[in-house]
């Protein structure tokens, strides 16, 4: 896997081993990222159920000013460190190995300090069924800035609710059996 666009173009991500993570493709992440647009520079980015870091690496080498990573496997964390040293990121950005969705209702702690982000990715393991559950969280924990952006990869066969609390779904993309979908805060009135 290799960082497609920014400072860090070209150059090589490791993976973790095993089957635990499952790396978003190139493919996705550019055209995420085409999506995405602008939004990425100067942002404060969390990458939840990061795997390989990807996504967040992706960003900084976009731009971003400043990305935590979140995952709960201790090998996924290791390689994200080792990712970030090997392209020089390790100063803008914080790992933390912990898990995803009970991190995110913390009141205190490397994720919340850090808060509010422009860009909150997740990228959760396909089996979990957690729609519902990280959604609410991500509306009531104050993570997500008033114009910031979630953007969710999950399988096709999983269905991803339109709306919940205050965050609504702007936009799906597909990409064979998986799919991206993107929420905001909706605008009242």
């Amino acid at each position: 896997m290799r960082v497609i666009a920014g400072r860090a173009r070209g150059r090589q991500i490791a993976c973790p081993k095993g089957k635990s993570t499952r790396p978003t493709s190139d493919r996705v992440r550019e055209s995420l990222f085409a999506i995405v647009g602008e939004r990425v520079g100067n942002s404060r980015v969390l990458d939840l159920f990061a795997g390989s870091g990807s996504l967040g690496i992706e960003a900084l080498s976009r731009g971003a000013e400043l990305c935590v990573f979140v995952d709960r496997d201790r090998r996924a964390c290791r390689v994200i460190t080792d990712n970030l040293r090997t392209l020089d990121m390790q100063h803008q950005a914080v790992v933390v190995c912990a898990d995803a969705i009970g991190i995110i209702g913390q009141a205190r702690g490397a994720v919340s300090e850090r808060a509010p982000y422009n860009l909150v990715f997740a990228d959760p393991p396909y089996a979990l069924e957690i729609a519902e559950p990280l959604l609410s969280r991500i509306d009531t924990s104050r993570l997500l800035a008033g114009d910031g952006l979630l953007v969710v990869e999950h399988t096709l066969h999983a269905e991803w609710p339109i709306r919940v609390g205050g965050l609504e779904q702007a936009r799906q993309e597909r990409y064979g059996d998986s799919m991206i979908s993107f929420y905001h805060f909706a605008v009242e009135g």
